[in-house]
């Protein structure tokens, strides 16, 4: 004796009625809840310091050939704003961060174009 079957019994129709259940659950969830108040603004912090602006930009290099071995080697992977917000260092130390960024990290800079790039930044942004 074979089993009967119900109609409508196809996987098919067992997956619609599976998810018409779900939206009507779904839908009931969400009227229970309510509307949600979401705030206009966020409190002021009465501790808080004064209000300040971010600037229009950020800074740039110059368009002249003093800064253009930075122009097309740094700024393959530094913003000109990252530059120039690093500490003031010396030669020596100049020196040091472009070799570290040439071996350690692969930076794309020629060995004649290495000089250009630390006399720029020791006399940017170099300790007086």
């Amino acid at each position: 004796m074979s089993p009967s079957r119900r109609p409508n019994s196809s996987p098919t129709s067992a997956v619609a009625w599976l998810a018409a259940f779900s939206v009507g659950m779904a839908v009931v969830a969400l009227a229970a809840v309510g509307p949600v108040a979401v705030p206009e603004e966020p409190p002021r912090n009465p501790h808080a310091a004064d209000a300040w602006t971010l600037p229009a930009g950020e800074p740039v290099f110059p368009a002249d050939e003093e800064a253009m071995p930075l122009r097309r080697h740094c700024q393959l992977c530094h913003s000109s704003d990252y530059i120039s917000t690093q500490p003031r260092l010396s030669r020596k130390a100049w020196e040091a961060n472009v070799e570290k960024m040439r071996s350690k990290y692969g930076a794309p800079i020629p060995t004649n174009a290495v000089p250009a790039i630390v006399e720029y930044l020791v006399k940017n942004h170099g300790t007086p």
